[in-house]
């Protein structure tokens, strides 16, 4: 039947059929119809790419959503973390908190993303007339992303305080007021003398915040091996000399006095004023006094100098003495420049009459 269909269609058309070998062996009741594979079915062929007996091993192709997600994908977390924090920083503070939240979750990439882009715009710049550090959610949306990250924030900020430029080396050094980590003394220290005046004020006094840690000891220390280190930069003995004053560090008395007598005239008078703040006394640039002063009251506390200065015949010393003894104390009111020397008398004997009772066993 199908040939004669096949002739008279050839006929018609004035064409005679091509017989083909594969035409003659399907005949009749071997044809078979071909059919489109069902969607989402492929062919796979066996190992050495023929199909074994004509059997044909079809597998299913992954759905067209998960090619999708495999070509595309959502982006790595860098990348995810570097599109927040471009969103982040144009933020207020009031605009901040879901974004922080989606950062928290990627870790050292959304952190490493934060440190590129600080302080980035600041919310209230930070001024010589405030009474207090900013808190970083004060300062930008950097500054308050970096914190929520708690003690994990800590060796970026340790970074930020050594970056090259001063804006973003004073705003790490506000910002690590704001955590309670040992971890940032030596920062603080190296921060102690930096080339930025306003830098190496805020270190001083975040650093003395830490002044009962054992390693606060350690910074002391590295401090006092900078301003003795004659191969350094005068800049910065100087300014570590100023920072052992500043945190009034009465170990550095014996090295005050061994430096009066450098060769740069500046460390010498650098030195000078330290002896004057830690011990209230003066015998200026005299290495023989203050060795002798040193041989007879040395081995006593920084508060027995004090106290020993409010009798001292000058006012300004007497002054000095007054308030160093009622920073270190908060026993006794500092007196007034106007007090006549027999007020600083009678405050000398109030304060020996206290500090006795406090040490009840000192010879």
């Amino acid at each position: 039947m199908i040939r004669e269909f096949a002739r008279e269609n050839a006929r018609r058309l004035g064409k005679r059929p091509k017989r083909t070998a594969a035409w003659y062996k399907r005949g009749v009741d071997g044809l078979k119809r071909r059919h489109s594979l069902p969607a989402g079915v492929l062919p796979t062929e066996t190992q050495g790419g023929t199909e074994d007996g004509g059997s044909r091993v079809r597998a299913k192709a992954p759905p067209a959503e998960s090619r999708l997600t495999n070509s595309v994908g959502p982006p790595p977390p860098a990348r995810r973390a570097r599109l927040l924090v471009d969103e982040l920083i144009a933020l207020g503070p009031h605009e901040i908190t879901s974004v922080v939240r989606r950062l928290l979750p990627l870790g050292n990439f959304a952190l490493e993303e934060l440190v590129k882009s600080f302080p980035g715009p600041l919310w209230r710049p930070s001024l010589a007339t405030d009474s207090r550090l900013l808190r970083p959610n004060e300062i930008s949306a950097s500054a308050a992303a970096i914190a929520a990250f708690a003690s994990e924030a800590v060796p970026y900020v340790a970074r930020l305080m050594r970056h090259p430029s001063g804006q973003v080396r004073y705003y790490a050094i506000v910002m690590s007021g704001a955590f309670a980590e040992t971890d940032l003394i030596g920062p603080l220290a190296r921060a102690a003398l930096d080339e930025d005046r306003d830098c190496r004020r805020v270190a001083l006094h975040i650093l003395s915040t830490y002044q009962h840690e054992p390693t606060y000891r350690d910074a002391l220390a590295g401090l006092r091996r900078s301003a003795s280190n004659e191969a350094g930069a005068l800049v910065v003995r100087r300014h570590a000399i100023s920072a052992l004053t500043q945190l009034r560090d009465e170990a550095s008395a014996s090295l005050f006095v061994d430096l009066l007598g450098d060769p740069d005239r500046g460390i010498a008078t650098a030195c000078r004023v330290g002896l004057r703040v830690l011990t209230a006394h003066d015998f200026g640039f005299s290495r023989e006094q203050w060795l002798r002063w040193l041989a007879e009251r040395g081995q006593e506390s920084r508060i027995e100098w004090l106290i020993e200065g409010l009798g001292d015949a000058r006012t300004n010393i007497r002054l000095l003495a007054s308030r160093e003894l009622w920073r270190f104390t908060r026993f006794l009111q500092p007196l007034p420049e106007t007090a006549h020397r027999d007020e600083f008398l009678t405050a000398r004997r109030n304060y020996e009459r206290w500090w006795s009772k406090r040490n009840p066993h000192q010879d």
